[in-house]
């Protein structure tokens, strides 16, 4: 086993401790057997000395005093176009990615730069481009890496897209239906292969909602996302509509009493009431009070009286 430059200068410089404690307890702590002076301060101090200098030699850099290698970050915002003179002269003529001296219009030498390209993901969130992007071979490796990671929360980086982007509004609707539809099924002992279902989409979606990854916006652009939440919507609500526990979960509309049953995740055509959570149509309830709160609330009072 292999270790790197960092994990060797951290044993060396780990063993070089304990080795100090242990001249220092020598020096100051002698043995019963040993006589007082044999070590003396000075002796102690050139040794440390020494073991400084090879600690100083021993211990690697992070660059240099005019380059330092990139490090791993991820960038949300589209960066404003500089000039190239400016940005090659902070650079001071080095390639940005190893250090060596490059040509006075470039910022990559060859081995750094391969001409490879990528989606960027400040442009994915700011812009909705999918585009690809010429990209230095560090960058590339980056963002291959982190391309399935669920690492994007919309409602803090993506909030330009809101409203502005249809087919992601549209699996957001999707999302909430399917989450108030998962959590009905959860609670019926009839509905372990329609729960199966849910296994097509991934996992993070439904646990936190706002969460994707690259890959993830990539499907929902395409429609893939879409479509196999519908899928699943609809296998769902199939089971829901036959199974008698599922119904017996659901909701009669007290202002109407219309004999259909509703439910939660019916956004489209069900309001819920904040404080006890009944559901009512949404043409129904308009301003009106909850009557179940209304009931609720004269029971207390009689009983208090």
């Amino acid at each position: 086993m292999t270790l790197s430059a960092g994990e060797e200068t951290g044993t060396f410089i780990s063993r070089l401790a304990q080795q100090l404690v242990l001249n220092f307890k020598k020096s100051w702590c002698p043995s019963r057997r040993s006589h007082r002076g044999q070590l003396s301060l000075r002796s102690v101090a050139v040794s440390s000395s020494h073991l400084k200098e090879e600690i100083r030699l021993r211990t690697r850099m992070r660059g240099s005093l005019n380059w330092a290698p990139p490090r791993l970050q991820i960038i949300f915002t589209v960066q404003p176009p500089h000039r190239r003179s400016d940005v090659v002269a902070l650079q001071h003529f080095l390639c940005a990615g190893c250090g060596t001296e490059v040509e006075p219009s470039e910022y990559f030498c060859d081995c750094c730069h391969s001409g490879s390209e990528a989606v960027i993901p400040a442009r994915v969130l700011s812009c909705w481009d999918f585009s690809r992007f010429p990209v230095c071979d560090f960058s590339r490796q980056l963002l291959d890496s982190l391309w399935f990671q669920p690492l994007f929360d919309l409602s803090c980086v993506g909030r330009k897209l809101q409203g502005r982007v249809k087919e992601l509004d549209r699996f957001t609707e999707l999302q909430e239906q399917l989450g108030g539809v998962k959590k009905l099924l959860t609670a019926c002992r009839f509905s372990e292969s329609v729960l199966v279902e849910f296994q097509q989409l991934p996992a993070h979606l439904m646990e936190q909602p706002r969460l994707f990854s690259m890959d993830d916006l990539l499907k929902v652009k395409k429609g893939q996302l879409v479509l196999q939440a519908r899928t699943v919507l609809h296998a769902a609500l199939d089971h829901i509509e036959s199974c008698q526990l599922c119904l017996a979960r659901g909701f009669f509309c007290e202002f109407c009493g219309e004999k259909d049953i509703i439910f939660p995740f019916q956004s489209h055509i069900c309001k819920q009431c904040a404080v006890c959570k009944a559901c009512f149509h949404k043409h129904c309830f308009l301003d009106k009070k909850c009557p179940k709160c209304i009931r609720r609330e004269s029971w207390k009072n009689n009983h208090e009286d």
